[in-house]
């Protein structure tokens, strides 16, 4: 008799092998954590990120940003446009119709209060890991993610 192919096996076996959704579990859980750190100042991880990523003045353009923060292009939106309202970023022409983001003052302020409870967040993290495995997890997901990009390019 062969291998057991019925829907409710295949199902079983999605819930216990599909990295998609193994990555998307450990996504909420982790943004939660950090979230939890974060909020005594009303922000998340995401927007720090972005805030962060626009402290480096790297991005040339909102693709970039969102690329480089590794969200969405409409998760950027909807964050940035909170970030506006909230006089923490402003936006900018930049060459021809390009748009750049910056961080006021009130955004540079921000940024500091939130490195320490960033940093908290992470060791917090990090104590609850093996001390030798978090150089590998990170090697892992970078892995992870280098297959799905170079799986998204096969697709295009």
């Amino acid at each position: 008799m062969g291998a057991d192919t019925s829907p409710i096996f295949e199902l079983t076996l999605i819930g216990a092998a599909c990295l998609g959704r193994a990555a998307r579990r450990t996504a909420n859980l982790v943004t939660r954590a950090y979230n939890h750190h974060l909020s005594p100042l009303g922000i998340e991880i995401t927007q720090f990120s972005i805030l962060c990523t626009i402290a480096l003045e790297r991005a040339k353009s909102a693709s970039e940003l969102a690329d480089m923060v590794g969200v969405e292009r409409s998760t950027l939106a909807r964050n940035l446009d909170r970030l506006v309202a909230s006089g923490l970023v402003q936006a900018e022409r930049s060459d021809g119709r390009r748009i750049v983001h910056r961080l006021t003052e009130k955004g540079l302020d921000l940024v500091a209060d939130a490195l320490p409870l960033w940093r908290n967040a992470q060791n917090d993290l990090l104590s609850r890991l093996p001390a030798d495995r978090d150089g590998a997890i990170r090697e892992d997901l970078k892995l992870l993610r280098r297959a799905a990009r170079d799986s998204l390019e096969d697709i295009s």
